[in-house]
């Protein structure tokens, strides 16, 4: 069988979108270690972390929850608008 009849396009654009961002990965690695280190060090921080991290979701769950609503709420007047229920 020859290698004449594989397309390789999908894996070389899977591999190129994958690796563009290596640096990324890089940095996040590298802040984790650093953060695990200074939690090591400095054990109240980790309380810290975590509450901020709580706050910081829940609060972005608060605004998504608004967000769907509102949507459901135009998706509904449009609807009655353009079927004149």
């Amino acid at each position: 069988m020859s290698l004449r009849y594989f397309d390789l396009r999908p894996l070389d654009y899977l591999t190129k979108e994958l690796s563009a961002l290596w640096w990324f990965y890089l940095l996040q690695g590298i802040g984790l270690i650093l953060l695990g280190i200074a939690v090591v060090i400095f054990p109240q921080l980790l309380a810290i972390l975590a509450a901020s991290c709580f706050i910081a979701v829940g609060s972005d769950l608060l605004v998504l929850a608004w967000r769907v609503q509102q949507v459901k709420r135009r998706y509904e007047s449009y609807k009655h608008h353009i079927l004149k229920i």
